[in-house]
């Protein structure tokens, strides 16, 4: 007959409890890697609101491969820009997928380290000749067209510059290409992303005027904005550093 032991019955209650409770930490990890709520507005290649054999754009793949090394999930939803702007203003979403940097939007906005550039300038039409193109004042005399709602066509207009009005990147290549114009006011990557799903880059030359940073923006409105700045901007540059990154970008060009 064994005899009663209180340092055995001890040691065999905290093996039970080991065994029963779940690890303390879980709780505390889980919390710490919420889902990250993103408002998107599609603006292919960067980012495609219906996603093409798997690919979701440029932005949006870095940003998921940023944010897992601090083991983050997103999702994203994707509106017209204005109402993007306006769900992540009012904290109804964590932040966009993309913004360039104004001095307005630092009240409602935080901005991470840079997300990439943005190309702006003009392709010609096969034959059309620029000898100089230092600013849009060196475009006049051409006919150009630009797409409505599209920074480069306010541009246009703040220049005094007539601009023909396209509704999509679609059809602004198609004006230029149909020679309805004689140069159109764009983003390269744009550009060159829808010409490639078109089969070609056809008879046009590009001419750069400019090169826009853009950051991901993140709402003022939420409490943890200073830790979600810092998960994103430390897993870009993870992926800055092991390839990753570059390697994104390749494979929409």
């Amino acid at each position: 007959m064994s005899s009663y032991s209180p340092v055995k019955w001890q040691t065999l209650a905290l093996a039970a409890l080991v065994y029963i409770l779940p690890p303390l930490h879980t709780g505390i990890a889980q919390e710490s890697k919420r889902l990250i709520n993103m408002a998107c507005s599609p603006f292919a290649p960067y980012k495609i609101g219906t996603a093409e054999q798997g690919r979701e754009g440029i932005d949006v793949e870095v940003m998921r491969a940023a944010f897992a090394q601090s083991g983050h999930e997103i999702s994203t939803t994707f509106y017209p820009w204005k109402r993007s702007v306006k769900l992540v203003e009012t904290g109804q979403a964590d932040g966009l997928c993309g913004c360039s940097y104004l001095p307005e939007r630092e009240e409602v906005f935080r901005f991470s380290d840079l997300l990439g550039n943005h190309s702006q300038g003009v392709f010609l039409a096969k034959g059309v000749e620029l000898e100089r193109f230092d600013s849009l004042e060196d475009l006049r005399g051409l006919t150009v067209a630009a797409v409505r709602g599209y920074a480069p066509h306010q541009e246009l207009l703040d220049h005094g510059i007539k601009v023909q009005e396209a509704t999509d990147d679609q059809q602004l290549l198609s004006m230029l290409q149909n020679e309805r114009v004689q140069a159109i006011y764009s983003y390269r990557d744009i550009v060159l992303y829808t010409m490639s799903h078109q089969g070609g880059s056809g008879n046009v030359q590009y001419r750069e005027l400019n090169s826009q940073p853009y950051y991901l923006c993140f709402s003022e409105e939420l409490e943890d904005v200073d830790e979600l700045l810092e998960d994103f901007n430390r897993g870009l540059r993870v992926i800055r550093y092991n390839g990753t990154y570059q390697k994104i970008w390749k494979s929409y060009q």
